[in-house]
């Protein structure tokens, strides 16, 4: 890992020196030094260039960021560079008292298994004695009551200041799921997500947590802009199946967290593969590998790559969470994952 970091530095200078020879302006100055270039970050040789749109000449960008991401692709070890504003983080954003770490879980389409891979991982960070709860964000579709076994409507906290969140296996939970009937249809738009998501985190009593994890509604939305504008996040995880749709998906969202100032932890390659009952043999009905190319592609850590398990999703629909029962695989990975997210939260914090 000290390796890819030195390489990455070696990169970031070199591509900052060959962008040092853009001249602006009557007297010649650079880019580099007239502030224009913000910065240059390097994660395994994908390059992102950030632009500062406060001082860079906006009549010159639509020329300026083809050159610079050209100039960029040219030096050694840069597997791909692309030109973006440079991320600002709103300045509403505020912390949710008692909560550690808040990292979001996403995908760019539904079907992936997004809530599923939520769910088991709150319970492989509980395993570890972490303090964990999960928040359904997702208003078109809460999963979270039905995959912990939870059912009822949500109440208020006795002295009737904030909403209490349900408990299951040792993990908070927090649904717009405890707050409707199960037969009806949220319709939340534009002001009313933008008021009411935030209240689902600073009008919780969730106490003292190390980790909040987040189930996001799948694509982008009003959701996702409320949550980066109103609350601070450690990072958003990204899951996707192997097949190149759900990858090309993914990517757009990875893109809309990094325009929010929000870093991508890393990738959780979901239902990889099925392995045969009878000659233990793996199939690939999903595709293969797109999680290691997404995160290739956009330089960050691949987590995970988790198989297809028969009967998850019959446990799932009847409360039983995979690493609550012993002797399937997917326990062990959901607990090396748990190990995995743990690093790659703490860096970020440590970063931010």
């Amino acid at each position: 890992m000290n390796q890819v970091k030195r390489t990455d530095d070696l990169i970031e200078d070199a591509v900052l020196a060959q962008l040092n020879r853009v001249t602006v302006g009557e007297n010649g100055e650079s880019v580099v030094s007239e502030g224009h270039v913000y910065g240059v970050v390097s994660i395994d040789g994908v390059v992102r260039v950030l632009i500062d749109l406060d001082k860079a000449p906006l009549d010159d960008l639509e020329e300026l960021a083809p050159l610079l991401g050209r100039l960029a692709n040219e030096v050694e070890g840069v597997k791909r560079a692309v030109v973006k504003p440079r991320p600002k983080a709103s300045k509403t954003r505020r912390p949710v008292p008692g909560i550690d770490r808040i990292v979001l879980v996403h995908s760019g389409k539904g079907g992936v298994g997004k809530s599923t891979v939520t769910a088991n991982l709150a319970l492989a960070l509980a395993a570890r004695g972490l303090r964990v709860g999960v928040l359904d964000a997702d208003v078109y579709g809460p999963s979270q009551p039905v995959l912990f076994g939870l059912s009822g409507r949500a109440e208020t906290t006795q002295d009737g200041s904030k909403i209490a969140p349900m408990e299951a296996l040792g993990i908070k939970v927090m649904s717009l799921g405890f707050l409707m009937s199960n037969d009806q249809a949220l319709v939340w738009r534009g002001s009313l997500v933008d008021e009411g998501i935030p209240q689902l985190f600073f009008d919780v009593d969730w106490g003292e947590l190390d980790l909040l994890l987040v189930d996001m509604p799948p694509g982008t939305s009003d959701v996702h802009l409320a949550i980066a504008h109103r609350v601070e996040v450690a990072g958003v995880v990204t899951v996707s199946a192997p097949g190149q749709t759900s990858v090309q998906d993914v990517m757009r969202g990875v893109e809309m967290f990094a325009d929010l100032a929000i870093p991508c932890l890393g990738v959780i390659e979901n239902m990889a593969q099925v392995a045969c009952p009878k000659c233990h043999g793996a199939s690939h009905p999903f595709g293969a590998e797109g999680g290691r190319i997404l995160a290739q592609t956009i330089g960050v850590p691949l987590l995970a790559v988790l198989p297809f398990e028969t009967g998850l999703a019959r446990r799932a629909d009847t409360g039983k969470l995979c690493v609550s029962e012993d002797g399937l695989i997917l326990g062990d990975a959901f607990d090396d994952l748990a190990t995995q997210l743990i690093n790659s939260a703490s860096e970020a914090k440590e970063e931010n």
